[in-house]
């Protein structure tokens, strides 16, 4: 499921970005612009985390920010912004954030394979190298669909 919901259309690699609240944007942009989600949606996952914290950050230099699927969601969705430079959800050191993958789900079990994809990939962790390590989009979706 992983090779549908990230392409070259919604995986994106930068230098850096002035903050958290717009490295999810950034990440998010591209299901914006596809029509998989609403902007209310964005902002939802920017009020979450200033609301509860970085709980998205869910190991060290990984996040993975959203919201309630009523909050603007139009089909099920995923995007991820690769980092060079990471950028900070809180003071701590575990909250420094390089990859930023947005789960846009539209109820409680569509998305439940493609999480369950996403969790054997990232408890690679060579493969997380590679992809933290990638300067095209390209390179990382070459990690993530095994090429």
């Amino acid at each position: 499921m992983l090779d549908v919901l990230l392409t070259e259309k919604t995986v994106q690699v930068r230098s850096r970005v002035g903050d958290w609240a717009e490295a999810i944007r950034i990440a998010s942009n591209p299901l914006v612009t596809d029509g998989s989600v609403t902007g209310g949606y964005v902002q939802s996952m920017i009020d979450n985390v200033k609301s509860l914290g970085p709980y998205i950050v869910i190991v060290p230099q990984i996040a993975i920010p959203h919201a309630r699927p009523e909050q603007g969601v139009k089909k099920l969705a995923m995007s991820m912004l690769c980092l060079e430079n990471p950028v900070s959800f809180s003071e701590k050191e575990e909250h420094q954030v390089r990859l930023v993958i947005v789960l846009a789900a539209i109820d409680h079990e569509q998305h439940l394979q493609a999480l369950s994809e996403l969790v054997t990939l990232l408890a690679d962790k060579d493969k997380v190298v590679q992809i933290m390590s990638a300067s095209t989009s390209e390179e990382v979706l070459s990690v993530v669909h095994g090429a």
